[in-house]
């Protein structure tokens, strides 16, 4: 009786007070089922993302920012929104009425709360089961991104050296 006297059944981590001075916006833990949801949502929405995207992210054309801004563009705002959307149960098109200052305070109160390492890990290693891929680190994704930058480099300068002879 003992331990489950002890197990935190407290349902949110935190509260954000919404830009209107009045509304407290309650933040839910992330609960086993919207972790396997975020999880499914990478694995479906977000490898069709990341293969989308691919080429704009190795365009070495284009400088890190310009990037990040055609990645913005060409996603549409539920998009945007939908692990915010999950995380705190409520519908993309809630989220997207939130303001910027109180999704940044959202994301403060998580990292606040939670061991977001470990948390990251285990979606990995979930996502993995699930979809016999694996689910790159972000630092990943930027040793990636650079070791493509390198190789097309490399691979400008031998061409551009044979132009100038």
């Amino acid at each position: 009786m003992e331990q489950i006297k002890s197990l935190d059944i407290e349902q949110s981590i935190g509260t954000v007070t919404l830009s209107d001075g009045v509304t407290v916006l309650s933040i839910p833990k992330l609960s086993v089922l919207r972790l396997i949801k975020i999880v499914k949502w990478l694995g479906v929405d977000g490898s069709k993302l990341y293969s989308q995207f691919q080429e704009t992210l190795a365009n070495e054309e284009l400088d890190d920012l310009e990037k990040f801004a055609l990645l913005l563009e060409n996603l549409e705002e539920e998009q945007l929104v939908k692990i915010f959307s999950i995380a705190l149960d409520i519908t993309p098109e809630d989220t997207l009425k939130m303001d910027i200052n109180e999704m940044l305070e959202i994301i403060l109160v998580y990292v606040e709360n939670l061991d977001l390492g470990k948390t990251y890990s285990l979606v990995q290693s979930l996502y993995q089961k699930l979809f016999k891929k694996e689910l790159p680190s972000f630092q990943t994704l930027l040793n990636q991104i650079a070791e493509q930058r390198t190789a097309a480099k490399e691979q400008k300068e031998p061409a551009q050296m044979n132009g100038q002879n």
